[in-house]
């Protein structure tokens, strides 16, 4: 098979660590059946309540569990998979242990805790190398209290994307002390509580102090502006590069990165260095008729200094991702960071406006034979698949976890929306079949396929367990997106499968458990994968690297995105639906942006790649996990392919740029993922995809796709044209396409009564209950 050794697909951990691979066992080992009370029913379902033998619980580099380092006394639910993780999950690396943190890449600042308290640094200038680009931490000022030694950093409150980070011990002197620093994205302050003793500042290099009055400084170091702001009256005490202070008699002050050094900018930061910022919270809502979707950032501010003069909204820097899409009066001020320009709002909350075009369970069909398409032969491409001897094999390594195994089910369950639309019901009925039995072994607790729940992280883990899925709670959201559209495809095929009593709602734990919206939930944390300000998901649970997390797989993030959406619209529960929809929308935002660079405006200039395969927080990497080839490169971020994947066509330009690009440093004809790469293809070129395809058939494709997929999103799209986004509908299961003039309209129905779908430019669509239709027409009035 033309297939890669995927070592570490989607895997967030070096190669050089342990190789990725988990707990690892043959599907052909007889496992002994698990005593009923060690399962936890779930309607016909049911997961197990302790971690089975050969798997590993959350645990550091050594292979030990560990616990949330949370402060005493804090009630928040454990999280992961974030970018200040590292806080909270000691990952002792080689050895050496680090009960403080790895670099935290908030932008515009950055930071990392020690012992005595928190380095800060502003990377602002960017190492670039051929394949990547990074803006590493490089500390300028550490922030304390005179006297701290703290054994460990812990978490005392997070917010969405912000957190509060605490030390404490017992000072050289006998008596406490304690240091608390709030910190992140968007926040060019960190506001710190110093308590036991007087604050301090060490820079790290020669200081030039240019302003020092009483409740201010204005310092460089590094090239660097920062101000420092104290309670009024307060004076600093310098010897060399360090500063102490006794706040005069208070607590609290606060540290900023300044975009210049003049003091009428020192004077507005110093206006907003009092309104300390608590916590952070996003809501979200999905209009259907205007089919857009809208985000709303709010930090809950805490004033430290209140009167004339003091402002109650906090200064906040928003990514190229939210300031493109917002109405938000923006500040004169920017920010230089791995993401590209940040731009600075006097606001303690702004909103972000996206356009939703829809996506598709599958594309349609042709309706009548031509010179490429020829019904008989996709059904015979379908009737072939599901003649293989093993619908769900092992993945390259011989492993059959949830990441090969959830390919596997989306492959089959393809299969069945394809069958259902030419007509063969016999195929259809074989792969929802095969789909169902193989859901119902991983649901019925009983290894070697089972979830298991782990109580101290708060999270429900496959087993067999690959790429640290369970160690380091890596890329549940990659992994889970497949169980999810495997599993709004026996919605649409078998309803009384996904009823609450029957399996429904172990596929709700599996959504809940990487994107829950239930604050009040006890069992899994609030989005534990998607990071709201980012605008997309972190693959590695303990964020364990210097450069920051990393996200790899932006089009297995929209995948996941796309099976909540199914899912809720196919168990007709509108805020599921709306979920997906705002988690697809974000990503997409993202990817154009910080994968896809389409502005031009985020890759720092030196670097020449059009795309990067790897989000890291300090930069991006023109590289993968596994493998440097550049098929790879640009596949990664491109699998799975299905009805959800037409946002890589809103810019058929680029498709054919990034195509070209691929072909050339691929020198030729893509031959490794030749389906994949062809698929895309399609979105920009489909006539030239078919001729690819003619011209050779005959290969193995993508270990998650399939001949008859592939022939037919060539076909739909051949007859159907390029993805048009100026046409919308009010319902988000649909697509519009253009080719000569003409609109194709695409449209699903995913409840069990009749709708008419109503278009943006006028046009209407009828569907019987759980229809797919196509309708081709000159293009409507808008």
């Amino acid at each position: 098979m033309e297939l890669p050794v995927k070592a570490l697909l989607c895997c967030s951990v070096v190669v050089a660590f342990t190789g990725c691979t988990g707990a690892q066992r043959s599907d052909g080992v007889a496992a002994k059946r698990v005593e009923p009370h060690l399962l936890q029913p779930v309607g016909r379902a049911a997961y197990l309540k302790a971690i089975p033998d050969g798997e590993h619980p959350p645990s550091n580099f050594a292979g030990v569990p560990v616990m949330p380092k949370f402060s005493p006394g804090t009630t928040q639910m454990p999280v992961s998979n974030d970018w200040w993780s590292s806080l909270l999950w000691q990952f002792d690396f080689q050895g050496k242990p680090n009960p403080y943190s790895q670099p935290l890449f908030a932008h515009p600042l950055a930071a990392q805790a020690q012992a005595d308290g928190l380095s800060i640094g502003y990377p602002d200038v960017a190492e670039v190398k051929e394949r990547t680009f990074l803006y590493p931490f490089k500390p300028d000022l550490l922030v304390g209290v005179n006297g701290l030694a703290a054994p460990r950093t812990t978490v005392e409150a997070y917010g969405d994307w912000t957190v509060t980070a605490a030390w404490r011990n017992e000072a050289k002197e006998g008596a406490f002390a304690q240091l608390l620093a709030t910190l992140g994205h968007g926040l060019p302050f960190v506001y710190l509580t110093a308590q036991g003793g007087n604050a301090l500042l060490h820079a790290t290099a020669e200081v030039q102090l240019w302003y020092d009055k009483p409740g201010v400084m204005g310092l460089t170091i590094n090239d660097h502006h920062y101000g420092v702001f104290t309670p009024a009256g307060a004076h600093w005490s310098r010897q060399a590069r360090a500063f102490t202070s006794n706040l005069n008699g208070k607590d609290f002050f606060s540290v900023a990165v300044l975009p210049d050094n003049t003091p009428a900018t020192l004077a507005l930061y110093q206006r907003h260095a009092f309104a300390f910022v608590k916590n952070s919270r996003v809501a979200w809502t999905y209009d259907r008729k205007s089919a857009r979707v809208s985000s709303r950032f709010s930090f809950d501010i805490e004033n430290k200094q209140a009167g004339p003069g003091f402002s109650s909204d906090p200064l906040v820097a928003l990514y190229p991702h939210q300031w493109k899409h917002t109405s938000q009066k923006l500040a004169p001020f920017t920010y230089a960071s791995s993401r590209g320009t940040m731009k600075v709002a006097e606001t303690s909350t702004f909103s972000t406006d996206l356009a939703f075009h829809g996506v598709l369970p599958a594309l349609a069909a042709p309706p009548v034979d031509d010179d490429f398409y020829v019904k008989s032969d996709l059904q015979d491409a379908v009737r072939a698949e599901l003649r293989r001897a093993d619908l769900f094999p092992p993945g390259p390594e011989q492993t059959n976890g949830t990441y090969w195994n959830g390919k596997s089910l989306m492959r089959v369950a393809q299969l069945a929306w394809i069958a259902d639309q030419i007509g063969d019901g016999e195929s259809r009925d074989r792969a929802v079949a095969a789909v169902r039995k193989q859901m119902e072994a991983w649901f019925d607790g009983q290894p070697p396929e089972a979830f298991f729940y782990e109580s101290h992280w708060r999270t429900l883990l496959g087993t067999p367990a690959e790429y640290r899925t369970g160690w380091e709670m890596n890329d549940h959201h990659f992994h889970y997106g497949y169980f999810l559209y495997a599993a709004a495809t026996l919605a649409k095929f078998d309803p009384s499968w996904v009823q609450p009593e029957a399996y429904g709602q172990m596929v709700d734990l599996l959504m809940k458990d990487a994107a829950n919206t239930d604050r009040d939930d006890t069992q899994f944390p609030f989005l534990r994968h998607f990071d709201p300000y980012a605008g997309h998901s972190w693959a590695n649970g303990p964020s364990l690297f210097a450069e920051g997390n990393n996200e790899e797989s932006s089009s297995e993030d929209v995948n996941f995105a796309v099976g909540v959406l199914l899912w809720g619209a196919l168990t007709q529960r509108p805020e599921v639906e709306a979920l997906g929809a705002y988690l697809y929308t974000n990503v997409v935002a993202a990817i154009e942006n910080y994968w896809f660079n389409m502005d031009h405006d985020v890759f720092p200039a030196a670097f020449k790649k059009p795309v990067v395969a790897m989000v890291w927080g300090s930069g991006g990497k023109y590289d993968t996990w596994w493998d440097r080839n550049p098929i790879y490169v640009h596949g990664i971020n491109m699998l799975p392919f299905s009805g959800g994947s037409l946002y890589l066509g809103y810019h058929p330009g680029f498709v054919k740029e990034n195509y070209q690009y691929l072909v050339q440093a691929n020198r030729g004809d893509v031959l490794l993922w030749r389906d994949i790469i062809w698929m895309y293809l399609a979105l920009s070129d489909p006539a030239e995809a078919a001729r690819l395809y003619k011209k050779d058939r005959y290969f193995d494709p993508e270990f998650g796709n399939s001949h008859a997929f592939l022939y037919h999103w060539i076909a739909s799209l051949r007859r159907a044209g390029a993805v048009n986004t100026d046409v919308t509908a009010d319902a988000p299961t649909f697509a519009v396409f253009r080719r000569n003039n003409q609109n194709t309209y695409v449209g699903f129905n995913p409840t069990a009564e009749a709708r008419t779908l109503s278009f943006s430019d006028g046009t209407t669509m009828s569907l019987r209950p759980l229809e797919l239709q196509s309708r081709t027409q000159g293009a409507g009035k808008r």
